[in-house]
């Protein structure tokens, strides 16, 4: 009996994990090869593909996910507030009744005149 043809998803995730398994493996090389896997399981994705050849699609982002990991093709994650310590200081009571903003009598009129307006406007046109 004549043994089946893989898929060409099958054929690199092979080449990838054998590959992957050498003790003098090429970084770039495996870079370069899982980039291609994914971005054909991302074409196959958008295309709605779930599954090769009864194989879920998943499963080979799963495994190519584990292979990227292992050999250590991901940056290093460094969150930008890790170095940044910013003490917080309670100045609340520090501030004084002089400390507030004064308004005269024309500014509030003519704030209370435009929330005025705009109630009117919006309770006209709703």
């Amino acid at each position: 009996m004549a043994k089946k043809e893989k898929n060409i998803i099958e054929k690199k995730w092979m080449t990838i994990k054998s590959k992957s398994k050498e003790d003098n493996y090429d970084l770039e090389e495996l870079d370069n090869l899982t980039c291609d896997l994914i971005a054909h399981l991302a074409q196959l994705t958008d295309n709605d593909i779930t599954d090769i050849d009864g194989t879920s699609i998943d499963m080979y982002k799963d495994r190519v996910w584990w292979v990227v990991e292992k050999i250590g093709l991901l940056p290093e994650y460094k969150d930008e507030d890790d170095d940044v310590e910013e003490e917080i200081i309670d100045d609340w009571e520090s501030y004084e009744e002089d400390d507030a903003p004064v308004y005269d009598e024309d500014q509030i009129a003519e704030r209370i005149r435009e929330d005025e307006a705009h109630k009117a406007f919006y309770s006209e046109n709703l």
